[in-house]
């Protein structure tokens, strides 16, 4: 199930419930060759799009979905306003 789904410049968070038989490398695979696929051949847009060859991903407690699905909906304003939850912003360099 997809919760909340944001990006920043140069970053994407998606909040996901996974069922015990899904892989998150297959999720991640997924989402990753879907969007690219989408945006570089179907879209019409004048833009590239390139992932990283990893990813992060942490898991939380079904009662904690509902604050970050509220962060990552306002990601963009968090950003602007320096009001990052650290755990989830930390990226490789």
């Amino acid at each position: 199930m997809l919760y909340a789904v944001n990006g920043a410049e140069n970053h994407l968070h998606v909040l996901v419930g996974l069922t015990p038989t899904m892989l998150v490398a297959d999720v991640a695979k997924n989402l990753k060759g879907a969007s690219s696929h989408y945006i570089n051949k179907v879209s019409g847009l004048d833009a590239t799009l390139y992932w990283q060859d990893g990813y992060g991903v942490i898991t939380v407690r079904r009662a904690e979905i509902p604050k970050l699905a509220d962060y990552i909906k306002n990601q963009k304003e968090h950003h602007r306003l320096g009001t990052l939850i650290e755990t989830l912003e930390r990226t490789a360099e």
